[in-house]
């Protein structure tokens, strides 16, 4: 069978899995904190294609190959990883006490149901109604003393993160910075679970937070519009292709067999 059908079939697949991916990003393209994907694709080992038949050349080490390179063939593609884009989003002003967003490298530090500890940039956060300091979802956030209860009106954090109620000093929000970003691992949409062997610095120095703003989602909305457009249109020229070499081979099937010795 022709391996143009194959390497056409892979791009189809690379295509159908990058589609997601941008479908994904454009979903959160107004989540707070999100951080969007790319589709990676790697290449099926490539055949080097020389011409046949030529002459050779006697030398005195023995002959010489006189058959010039044609060309490189490649075999396809397959899609690899999603990697996430850490870069940092737009801030937007909400003047909420509570709405918090990072400037740097770094992440607040959530706990899970399951008494794991959770990494996000989503700085939206609000009171429970035992007054602790929670996400959207309702998972708490950590400080350096533990979870953060807050019990008094006037709230304010510096930018090193430390948090006053009514003047008086409460805790310090736990914000880490990852040694490697690319092996953190996405949980849901906007947090991040650090796997060993990734290491975490408890009390970085280049990580500043902003009170009363928060970090929008780091998808351009029109770049993901573009990159939508040109990969059906990838999808349609691997489409042709297929559909190209089917009407080839059935000609040649109907042609062989008409064939008269």
């Amino acid at each position: 069978m022709p391996s143009g059908l194959y390497i056409a079939a892979s791009g189809m697949d690379a295509n159908l899995v990058r589609q997601d991916v941008i479908a994904n990003n454009m979903a959160n393209a107004s989540t707070v904190g999100f951080k969007q994907n790319r589709s990676v694709d790697i290449a099926f080992p490539s055949y080097l294609i020389a011409r046949l038949h030529d002459q050779r050349m006697k030398v005195m080490d023995g002959t010489a190959e006189l058959r010039p390179n044609i060309g490189v063939m490649g075999g396809g593609v397959i899609p690899q990883e999603d990697p996430t884009d850490y870069s940092q989003g737009p801030r937007l002003e909400t003047k909420n006490p509570l709405d918090m967003a990072l400037t740097g490298p770094g992440f607040f530090s959530i706990l899970s149901p399951e008494g794991k500890t959770l990494l996000t940039r989503d700085g939206n956060f609000s009171l429970d109604a035992n007054g602790r300091l929670v996400t959207q979802d309702g998972l708490p956030v950590l400080g350096h003393n533990g979870e953060v209860y807050i019990d008094g009106t006037q709230v304010n954090v510096d930018q090193e993160g430390n948090i006053s109620v009514d003047g008086k000093a409460l805790d310090q929000l736990l914000i880490v910075k990852v040694q490697n970003e690319n092996q953190l691992v996405k949980v849901g949409h906007t947090l991040f679970q650090a796997l060993p062997p990734n290491k975490l610095d408890m009390a970085p120095d280049d990580i500043q937070v902003q009170q009363g703003f928060l970090e929008q989602s780091n998808v351009n909305s029109m770049l993901e519009m573009v990159g939508m457009i040109q990969n059906y249109r990838s999808y349609e020229i691997n489409s042709r292709v297929i559909s190209m070499y089917d009407n080839l081979m059935g000609q040649a099937a109907s042609q062989i067999g008409s064939l008269k010795v």
